[in-house]
């Protein structure tokens, strides 16, 4: 009996037998989609993440390697200078405590070293310590301080920039005697520094910027007779300083960003009389002259200027003209010389800190109101979008798609027009984005798993076909030769089951259909070096249209689904492969199925939508690996079923479809909330969603109402907007001694260095590497080896431990743009 995926008021799902299609009836007259009052926030805005432990103004933010956001130092009012530092996670968007630096201080600079090290310098620790000379290194993996070799000269206001040949030049400042002249260079190996000549005219509050052939540009700042219009360029090869042309006008407190088209442009800033400056200027460093380009909307000073992905400039906060605090932000366009007004602050703030985080969003914190401030926020400029990308050569739904070593996209068997299953295959090529066939399964199968092995090889195991009912047969394809052979059988034949890559290369196949058509709790297991199943410990409730996630300690985790005898279920349990045996856990806190389960950066399990007794569900909810307790989390924007969910390069998951959609939507881990993004080009559900190497999603298939079924496929961009030219590239990837990762490439520390926001806080013209496990997308960024360090074209690991074997991607982001990630096997060796 043939029987449509959608009706206006039933929506039919289906448990197949060899003559019929046994519908379970989910929606009744009555019952419709439900629409939820979608999140306010948008792209452009600001929003609020979590509080500093500690008010701070005029302290220093640094992006570490591994993603997370160190705040060290700064000023409270009636509290004097601070000591403490704190660590900020984009993955959680909390604030956890650090190791205190050794000295208390503010307007002070940090800078991160190549060897994935902090440095801070100087600074003014309190009237019985006053100007400082000491610097002190944060160490990521300790969690610690330790002070290093102290600067000739103490100073404040001074400026800090990484140098081509990992050297730190701290130039300026105030000190003792006044405002200084001296320059200074330190060297990480052997903590020491050396004089190295002296500006022509003394000033503090300047900015410092690395030009593209390695000179630096150091303009404006406060003078002895008050803000300078002077600008002076520091030669590395012959520590020399030499005067260029003058800005237009002088300034202090201002900002300095190099663009991706190598010029610089400096932004407001406070004149001599203490007046805000809207004026900017550009610096061409071929002809050494400055031009006025458009002026800000807002004249401001004690602001922050930020570097975006797409190559814009972010200008937050700051006083005004009337010295009042500001919430107004800006985007400045290098290509039309203009600014446009962006969402406002929050809070109104100056004297805070902003942070490019690898996932392309700027972390705003602390500052100044009347008294200093704890709060942070995060401002998005991404705006994602969906675009054709050709067709399958057969539309098809209960589909499967596997991400190839080799980047392409295998797509194998599913249900035709005629609700036959087909053996049909083809291969998505995302470099010239068409469709192509390859050979055939052997056995036409739908509701069937794929699974990408260690090997290379795709695993395709049971289902359902027409003719033979329930399938117990799997089969592997060979990307190398296109083609597919007969592996074990399965003990039991199963469809609709769920199957996980196990922590030692294996698959666990769970529940699903079996031959009788009715749910079951069998579980079986596959190896892919002798090619046989063996049977494994039973689920506890037997189960379909479940999930199953792998998780970072190696169990699996399945929720919900459907029971013939109970309906739909809450319950979850988790098998441990080294025992063999499933453990019941914390239910969930609504019964669903037909669902999406994502595993989190920060470790959780995040379940959003599906089916429930009383209809669909718009609710999400994020589980607690520690206590096996759920908890719930923002609703989606729309209750849906049968939709897809990917986890991006940057964190945020994509739900898109489902049953009666063409919308989409992002879930941001760090606030706990779903905002709408592009619509699909074409209502679907029972698609597919691959993430590509290149960070695009590519959705494929599926089933429209009153159409049927899609051969249609498209593609959603996160929507950075950078030009390709800024990407990282990875060229090479290898593993030494099994345990560090080695990267080779082009790109690594960006077009700018000038991503940090102000004068004192490092750059993030960095490599920040993601390790990301293909079949369950668990995380990990790695830790900088210490000795090797990285450089524009190269980065070195320290050993990696406790992450899953088996396929993964890597990825390196640089000033928020991620490159287009690489392909490796993590095998036994380099955990």
């Amino acid at each position: 009996m043939q029987t449509p995926h959608s009706l206006i008021f039933r929506l039919y799902l289906f448990s197949l037998t060899c003559t019929q299609r046994i519908s379970l009836p989910l929606l009744s007259v009555g019952i419709g989609v439900v629409l939820m009052d979608p999140c306010m926030s948008a792209p452009f805005q600001f929003e609020a993440t979590g509080s500093l432990h500690t008010q701070r103004s005029v302290p220093t933010t640094t992006l570490l390697p591994n993603g997370k956001v160190l705040v060290a130092g700064g000023f409270v009012s009636g509290g004097g200078h601070l000591a403490s530092a704190e660590l900020y996670d984009p993955a959680t968007g909390i604030w956890t405590t650090t190791g205190s630096l050794a000295v208390a201080r503010s307007s002070h600079t940090a800078t991160l070293l190549p060897n994935g090290k902090v440095l801070v310098t100087g600074g003014v620790g309190g009237p019985l310590l006053g100007y400082l000379k000491s610097a002190e290194l944060y160490d990521p993996a300790k969690g610690t301080w330790t002070t290093t070799g102290s600067m000739r000269d103490a100073r404040s206001a001074q400026t800090a920039t990484l140098l081509s040949n990992g050297r730190v030049l701290v130039v300026g400042g105030s000190g003792n005697k006044g405002l200084l002249t001296s320059a200074e260079l330190y060297d990480s190996v052997s903590g020491t520094w050396m004089p190295t000549g002296f500006l022509v005219h003394g000033r503090g509050w300047h900015t410092a910027t690395l030009l593209p052939k390695g000179t630096v540009l150091v303009a404006g700042g406060d003078g002895n007779s008050g803000a300078l219009a002077s600008a002076e360029l520091y030669n590395p090869v012959t520590g020399t300083w030499s005067a260029t042309g003058d800005l237009a006008h002088a300034r202090d407190v201002h900002r300095a960003t190099l663009l991706p088209n190598g010029k610089v442009l400096v932004s407001g800033g406070g004149d001599s009389s203490g007046i805000a400056l809207a004026e900017a200027e550009l610096y061409d460093p071929a002809s050494g002259n400055w031009t006025v380009t458009g002026s800000l909307g807002t004249a401001r000073f004690w602001h922050t200027a930020s570097l975006l992905p797409n190559g814009k400039i972010l200008v937050s906060g700051g006083n005004d003209s009337g010295g009042f605090l500001t919430a107004d932000a800006e985007l400045y366009d290098p290509a039309r010389g203009t600014w446009a007004a962006t969402g406002q602050l929050i809070t109104a703030r100056s004297t805070h800190t902003a942070t490019l985080l690898a996932n392309g969003k700027v972390l705003v914190a602390g500052g100044t109101t009347s008294t200093g401030l704890g709060s942070a926020e995060l401002y998005d400029c991404a705006s994602g979008s969906w675009a054709e990308s050709g067709s399958l050569a057969t539309g098809r739904d209960y589909h499967t798609t596997t991400l190839l070593p080799n980047g392409n996209v295998l797509v194998a068997g599913g249900e035709d027009s005629l609700y036959h299953p087909i053996a049909s295959v083809e291969l998505y090529n995302p470099a010239s984005r068409t469709w192509t066939a390859t050979a055939s399964l052997q056995t036409a199968r739908s509701h069937h798993t794929a699974t990408l092995l260690p090997n290379g090889k795709a695993l395709a195991a049971g289902g359902y076909n027409s003719l033979s009912g329930y399938l117990a047969s799997a089969e592997l394809y060979d990307p190398v030769n296109g083609s597919w052979s007969e592996t074990g059988v399965l003990a039991t034949a199963h469809s609709s089951h769920t199957a996980t890559l196990l922590p030692g290369g294996k698959v666990l196949v769970a529940g699903g259909n079996s031959s009788n058509g009715l749910p079951f709790a069998s579980s079986e297991v596959y190896d892919p070096a002798t090619g046989t199943w063996t049977t494994t410990g039973s689920l506890a409730v037997a189960r379909v249209y479940h999930t199953a996630t792998s998780l970072p300690n190696g169990k699996v985790l399945v929720t919900g689904g459907y029971n013939s005898n109970v309906g739909i279920i809450a319950s979850t349990e988790l098998y441990d492969s080294a025992s063999g045996t499933w453990a019941v856990t914390g239910s969930l806190n609504n019964a669903r199925s037909l669902h999406t389960a994502t595993l989190l950066p920060n470790g959780k399990v995040l379940v959003a939508g599906g089916w429930a007794n009383f209809g669909l569900l718009a609710s999400a909810e994020l589980s607690d690996p520690a206590k096996g307790t759920w908890t719930f989390t923002g609703n989606l924007t729309a209750a849906r079923l049968t939709h897809s969910a990917t986890l991006l390069p940057n964190g945020e998951v994509l739900v898109a479809g489902g049953f009666s959609f063409a919308s989409a939507e992002l879930y941001d881990p760090a606030m706990g909330t779903w905002t709408s993004t592009g619509s699909l080009g074409d209502v679907r559900q029972l698609h597919t969603a691959t993430l590509l190497n290149d960070g695009k999603v590519l959705v494929a298939g599926g089933y429209k109402s009153y159409v049927g079924y899609l051969a249609s496929a498209e593609l959603y961009d996160v929507g950075l907007g950078f030009s390709k030219f800024w990407q990282p590239t990875i060229s090479k990837l290898k593993l030494t001694d099994g345990k560090r990762f080695l990267l080779a490439g082009s790109g690594f520390q960006g077009v700018s260095p000038a991503s940090g926001g102000n004068t004192q806080d490092s750059s993030s013209n960095y490599p920040v590497v993601q390790l990301r496990s293909i079949d369950n997308s668990e995380v990990a960024f790695l830790p900088v080896d210490p000795v090797e360090g990285w450089s524009d074209t190269s980065f070195s690991s320290q050993p990696v431990k406790h992450f899953p074997l088996g396929p993964a991607l890597a990825t390196v982001f640089t000033n928020g743009i991620p490159s287009t990630s690489r392909y490796l096997v993590v095998a036994p060796c380099d955990r």
